[in-house]
């Protein structure tokens, strides 16, 4: 499966791009939260990448590593927008959420919806190295 950056001028070119942005005019708000010990140690530098699989592309629309306290801030995804009518089910996009941690790959499903903030812990066991420092420090 190829990997594609949504934000590539070549992807959006595409019509898939096209269809996509029609059909999410909307835009949600992912954060991201990285810790260990039951929030007590941040995770500094923990590769995520937020993607999509349509067709036969991987899409990427995020790719960063957390800050020194374990964040990533205001990942904007393009999302169906919420209509008026209170009685019906508000729209969303799924997506990929994969955090890489010491080559293992931890894999979360999101629903993303207009206008909202959404937080994504990622809770991690770290590992001691020989030094006696662990993961992020």
């Amino acid at each position: 499966m190829n990997n594609v950056y949504f934000n590539s001028q070549e992807f959006k070119n595409t019509n898939i791009y096209k269809d996509y942005i029609n059909d999410n005019k909307g835009t949600g708000y992912l954060n991201i939260r990285a810790y260990a010990a039951n929030l007590a140690i941040p995770i500094k530098n923990l590769k995520v990448v937020v993607s999509k699989k349509i067709d036969n592309l991987n899409i990427i629309f995020f790719e960063g590593n957390t800050n020194d306290s374990g964040i990533i801030s205001q990942i904007n995804l393009p999302t169906p927008e919420i209509t008026t009518d209170n009685l019906e089910i508000p729209p969303s996009q799924e997506y990929d959420v994969i955090a890489t941690y010491n080559n293992e790959e931890l894999i979360y499903k999101i629903k993303m919806f207009s206008n909202i903030q959404v937080l994504q812990n990622i809770s991690v066991v770290p590992s001691i190295r020989l030094d006696g420092s662990y993961y992020g420090s």
